[in-house]
């Protein structure tokens, strides 16, 4: 009977296995280059660690494990990162390792373009005791889950990011849908989208998140995400999401600093089958390597365009003079004054064509009568020596 049910349960991983192993922790949480490797990076970087348990009234129900870090560099055109995903359904026990490097090419301070690639590899373990069930790996599922244990893969991705808004898409596990033959994949390629708008409120104090997500796990099989967050004086984040499928999703964050953020997230099936399978529970705790609150950001480019703004009005190339010293002002004040329209109009040179006029009375007659008085006493002193 045991070794029936063990050859059930793998015949049955090898069905579903369209979407088993493909992470469905919170978006909104984590840093999402779990899905698109365009995103390492692409903020100030962060460590997150999650864990979900899903659907409490199923015993032996499937448990997640999540770290991951990533991180800018090379003043923010490069993001590296790398991340561990385990999956654990009942005997069966798998462990993603993946790695990503991203480009971040900046057309200007609020515009993005991010390209990314990802490295994966699947370690897979399926716990049974060869004792008590020694026809175990015989089994065909089971060592067709046993042959692709240890498989790299690798995946692709974009990201489009203005002030406003994030855009987004990825192709994950490219070897296994184009290497791979049907008949031995184990693993899900799968694609993923997803749009983020970012709409500051209270004159960037708070932020309102509308967020869309698609994921493709096959031909016939995909699911999509609607949701919409709102974030409080950068402290607390509170919102609610739909899934295809009659699923919902709340989440409630806090943080502790401006460096430290705690989250829950309750997801749940509606209808009579929600009452049976009960309820999934994520925990999420990030750390931030900056501050990311989005109202600093924009109180910062608040204040920039303020400034250019005023440059770019400003038709005079002349600068104010100003200092923070009575003598630097003096200094200042010295170096426009050339500027100055008094200075313009009473330089009487530039008035009369670069010949020098002056209302002074002329220098050379002084000196024309003491030359004349000098010749006047030396005729004197001839005349008498004669």
């Amino acid at each position: 009977m045991r070794i029936l049910l063990l050859s059930l349960f793998l015949n049955f991983l090898a069905i579903a296995s369209v979407a088993q192993d493909i992470p469905l922790f919170s978006q909104k949480l984590t840093n999402s280059f779990m899905y698109n490797p365009a995103l390492a990076g692409h903020t100030f970087g962060s460590v997150t660690a999650s864990y979900r348990s899903n659907y409490s009234g199923v015993a032996g129900a499937p448990k997640n494990y999540f770290i991951s870090m990533h991180t800018p560099f090379a003043n923010h055109r490069f993001g590296a990162g790398a991340n561990i995903y385990q999956e654990e359904v009942s005997i069966l026990k798998n462990t993603y390792y993946a790695g990503a490097f991203a480009y971040h090419l900046q057309f200007n301070k609020f515009s993005t373009l991010s390209m990314g690639v990802g490295a994966e590899f699947n370690q897979l373990r399926i716990e049974y005791n060869a004792a008590t069930d020694p026809y175990i790996t015989n089994d065909v599922t089971f060592q067709r889950y046993n042959a692709a244990a240890g498989k790299p893969d690798f995946s692709f991705g974009m990201m489009y990011q203005n002030r406003f808004v994030k855009v987004g898409a990825a192709a994950n596990r490219l070897a296994t849908a184009w290497l791979e033959p049907v008949n031995k994949k184990v693993l899900s390629n799968y694609y993923t989208g997803f749009v983020q708008g970012m709409i500051p409120i209270r004159g960037g104090q708070d932020l309102l998140e509308p967020y869309f997500a698609f994921r493709k796990f096959s031909e016939t099989n995909d699911t999509y995400d609607v949701g919409l967050f709102y974030t409080y004086d950068n402290k607390i984040t509170a919102g609610a999401a739909t899934r295809a499928g009659n699923v919902l999703n709340f989440t409630l964050a806090y943080r502790l600093s401006k460096y430290l953020l705690v989250g829950y997230s309750n997801e749940m099936i509606t209808g009579n089958v929600g009452g049976f399978v009960g309820t999934s529970n994520e925990f999420t705790l990030r750390y931030d390597f900056n501050d990311q609150g989005y109202q600093k950001k924009f109180r910062q480019d608040y204040k920039q365009s303020i400034s250019y703004r005023r440059k770019t009005l400003n038709a005079s190339g002349v600068r104010k003079p100003g200092g923070h010293t009575p003598k630097q002002l003096a200094r200042a004040q010295k170096r426009v004054s050339a500027f100055s329209p008094n200075s313009r109009y009473q330089n009487t040179k530039k008035l009369s064509m670069g010949k020098k006029t002056s209302t002074r009375k002329p220098t050379y007659t002084k000196s024309k009568k003491t030359s004349f008085n000098k010749k006047k006493k030396k005729s004197n002193y001839r005349t008498k020596k004669r």
